[in-house]
Order: C-alpha cells, then sequence, then structure tokens
C-alpha cells in the first residue's frame, strides 16, 4: 500500500484534502439560542457530523463523521492561534464512523470502525482500526499508515507523549466475544505500526490472547472499553467499559494493570471517564440508552439518566462515590438527550460537557459533593434544526465544542446550518494553561 497526498481523485482515491481560510462568522443571528448570559458563541465554523476533538499547541484536530455521502469526512485541522477566530487548514477525506481523532507527535490517529466504510483511503482500506496521518504539515496531512485491531477502532485515546494509542472497541451484539484492549504503538513505525492486545481476564477469558494483569480483587464483566481516560502525572488510566469504569496502573504504558473496577447500578452505560486537575476526583458520565432513546434521560430534572458522576479518588484503589448532576432544565423533546464527551478544566474543578440536542453545559464540582451549573448554551434552542453536540472541550481560554448536526441522524437535513466546530466564550475563563481534557 502508498501513502496518500492532496491530490483531488475522486471518491475512489485515496484521499482528497481541501484547505480552506475562515469559519463562518459569529454574528450570525442567535435570537433562537437558550443560553446563560455568561455564555457567548464568537466562532461557528459550519459543516455538517462534526465528533470530536484534540489539542496540540496551537493545532486543532477534528473528527468529521461518515452518516452518509454527501459530505467529505474523516479530519479536520484549524489554527487557533487565535481561538476566537480558527482557521480551518484542511479537510481530509477518508470516511470513518465515527472518526475519532487524537494527536501523536506530529501524527494524527482516526478511527474506523467498520471496514465497509472505510473505502476511500490507502493504507488499510477496507480494514477497521486506527489510520495514521502524516501532520507535520497541518495544511496537507497524508494517509501514511494504517493498524488493524480487533473489533476496529470506536474511540481512541493517546498515550501522552509516549507514541503509543489505547483502542477501545468491543462487540456490542455480542458481549461474549473477546474483550480487551489494542495498544498501538505510532511511534515505533507510523506506516505499519505494531498491536499489542491484552485481553480482559474475565469468565469469557480466551487461551489465544494474552492477559491484561488484574490487581483489583475482582472479575471484569465488560465487553472492552468505550474509552479512556489518561493521567500520566499519577501513571493512571480510566477505562470507561459500558457495564464498569476500571482504574489501571499504567506506570508501564504497554502493560497497563487492572487495580479497581467502579460499578454502579445507576449508570446504564460507562460512556467516558475523566479526572480533575489534581488528579482526586474522577468524573464518569453516563450516555443513557446509549442515545438511541436518550430522549427518556431528560424527563425530569436533576434526575440520574445521563448524568456525570463524581468519585473521590485520592486513593485510586478505593474510589468513594460523592454525588451525580444531570441537566437542571431537562427537554424531554430532544431525540438526544444525555450527556457524552465532556473536558475538566486545567486550573479548577470545572467541567463542560456536550449534551447532545441539549447544548452544552458548565459544571463546577469544587464540592464533588455538591456539583452545581456554572452555564449552559443550546444553540437553536427548541428549533426542530438545532445543535447536536458530540463533544466539548476547554483550551486557550476559550469552549470548544463539535456538533454532528444532521437533525436525524440517518440523513443530513439541508436547513440545519448547526453543525460543525463552535467556540464559546464563558465569564471567569481565560487561562492560559493547555486543558488535560482527553
Amino acid at each position: 500500500m502508498h501513502a496518500v497526498g492532496i491530490h483531488a481523485l475522486g471518491r475512489a482515491a485515496a484521499v482528497v484534502l481541501i484547505s480552506l481560510l475562515a469559519p463562518t462568522a459569529a454574528s450570525a443571528s442567535h435570537n433562537e439560542d437558550i443560553h446563560t448570559p455568561n455564555l457567548r458563541v464568537v466562532a461557528h465554523d459550519e459543516f455538517p457530523y462534526g465528533t470530536d476533538l484534540d489539542f496540540k499547541g496551537n493545532l486543532l484536530v477534528g473528527g468529521a463523521g461518515d452518516w452518509d455521502d454527501s459530505y467529505p469526512t474523516g479530519i479536520r485541522t484549524w489554527n487557533i492561534a487565535k481561538p476566537d477566530r480558527p482557521r480551518q487548514l484542511a479537510s481530509g477525506n477518508c470516511d470513518g464512523w465515527h472518526s475519532d481523532v487524537a494527536w501523536v507527535g506530529s501524527y494524527i490517529v482516526q478511527s474506523n470502525d467498520s471496514a465497509s466504510d472505510n473505502d476511500t483511503c490507502d493504507p488499510g482500506m477496507g480494514e477497521e482500526g486506527v489510520r495514521v496521518w502524516d501532520a507535520s504539515n497541518a495544511s496537507s496531512p497524508r494517509s501514511v499508515g494504517f493498524a488493524e485491531t480487533i473489533h476496529g477502532s470506536h474511540n481512541l485515546t493517546a498515550v501522552g507523549d509516549t507514541g503509543l494509542v489505547y483502542v477501545s472497541s468491543y462487540n456490542l451484539t455480542n458481549p461474549s466475544d473477546v474483550d480487551g484492549v489494542s495498544i498501538v504503538d505510532v511511534a515505533a513505525n507510523p506506516t505499519d505500526p505494531p498491536v499489542k492486545f491484552l485481553e480482559f481476564p474475565d469468565a469469557d477469558n480466551s487461551p489465544e490472547y494474552e492477559d491484561m494483569r488484574n490487581d483489583s480483587g475482582d472479575v471484569p464483566d465488560s465487553m472492552g472499553c468505550h474509552d479512556v481516560g489518561i493521567n500520566l502525572e499519577r501513571d493512571l488510566a480510566y477505562c470507561a467499559a459500558i457495564t464498569e469504569t476500571m482504574i489501571w496502573d499504567i506506570s508501564d504504558p504497554r502493560d497497563p494493570v487492572i487495580i479497581t473496577i467502579i460499578r454502579n447500578p445507576l449508570i446504564n452505560i460507562h460512556h467516558g471517564a475523566r479526572d480533575n486537575a489534581e488528579g482526586d476526583v474522577l468524573v464518569l458520565n453516563d450516555e443513557w440508552a446509549g442515545a438511541s432513546g436518550a430522549n427518556t434521560g431528560c424527563l425530569a430534572p436533576n434526575a440520574p439518566t445521563g448524568a456525570l458522576w463524581f468519585y473521590d479518588i485520592s486513593d485510586p484503589r478505593a474510589p468513594t462515590l460523592k454525588n451525580y448532576w444531570s441537566a437542571p432544565a431537562p427537554a424531554p423533546t430532544d431525540d438526544f438527550c444525555t450527556t457524552h464527551f465532556f473536558g475538566t478544566f486545567p486550573d479548577r474543578d470545572w467541567l463542560v460537557t456536550s449534551y447532545y440536542d441539549h447544548g452544552i453545559y458548565v459544571v463546577d464540582f469544587t464540592d464533588p459533593a455538591a456539583p452545581t451549573t456554572i452555564a449552559e448554551y443550546d444553540p437553536g434552542g427548541a428549533n426542530e434544526a438545532s445543535a447536536n453536540f458530540w463533544s466539548a472541550y476547554p483550551y486557550k481560554g476559550r469552549l470548544f465544542a463539535s456538533s454532528f448536526a444532521p437533525a436525524a441522524i440517518e440523513s443530513h437535513n439541508p436547513d440545519n446550518h448547526y453543525g460543525g466546530l463552535w467556540v464559546f466564550e464563558l465569564d471567569g475563563y481565560s487561562s492560559g494553561k493547555r486543558s488535560r481534557s482527553r
């Protein structure tokens, strides 16, 4: 297989990259928006199917999901030296639902969760796993490598500056299938990264794969990680694994060790896990009903459905549940209404979370036993064609959020102009420190 650059060769070709100059002006009408007065839109770069985001210095990469064939999907890059005026640099059309992304040094990695929709790019066309882009020039990233992984890659997480990537994926239709984590070593060989698979030592253990070491005193029952949070300062990783959340010791990141398993009968789907800046509070998010029936998560104010859950992990081997937070003003008519990808602030115990159709929320958990709502923003409000936020993170004193906004997940509504990259200004937040959002 060969690396592919910016030649416009059509859909059958490997990749198409388009250089762009400026986002849609933030001065567009927001008369229908619902928001608190302390949160304002400063920029919006419109495109359908925005998914996850990751940051490196003055660069931002975003995923563009693959729901139909009408629009370029894959990755997009921006220069955010001026956060209020993000300048889109390139769009890389390498299909992959839902194209989770992360920076690994000067490379970008992209999830491919299905072989069937990976049909536009080499190397790795028709495979499922992790695509590697050479983004040493962020204005013209090139698809240069691919790592095939078990169950593909639903989400992925770069392990700091180690050059490793933890791949989160599973077989949702067959919980007894092999479960574990794939570790992709991009630094070792970006064009053909070696992959190590560690199986969770559970009732369905297979002799075919090496077991992950388990020092938790419990037996995992998950079907695989959905997403993994990282704290290299404490040598910890947090695997949100559908039925439970595991805490791993990653003092050797190539051989993580399970040290704790958190189970909570009120969490429907352990979707994501991130700690605070000090590393003593762990936040879990529940993607209620897997989003497909998520409007049922917004039937009552402050209900423990689709919520964020706060644990004291001063001792990571003995987490203590403190409380939960969910939307104070529910919207039972929203098709998607549950927490999704979120990020904690770098300098205080705040977080910002995407809430699908319900916008974004900022939460203060300085006292994790009594979290409070600081701000919210719902572009389009009750408008049927409104924003549908997949992710939200703090960075460079602003809040960056990505909206897939197709109106219906099966097709794009041309009257919906709420998709793409959004940038918000929040009163009281102007920190220039890098966020530990992943």
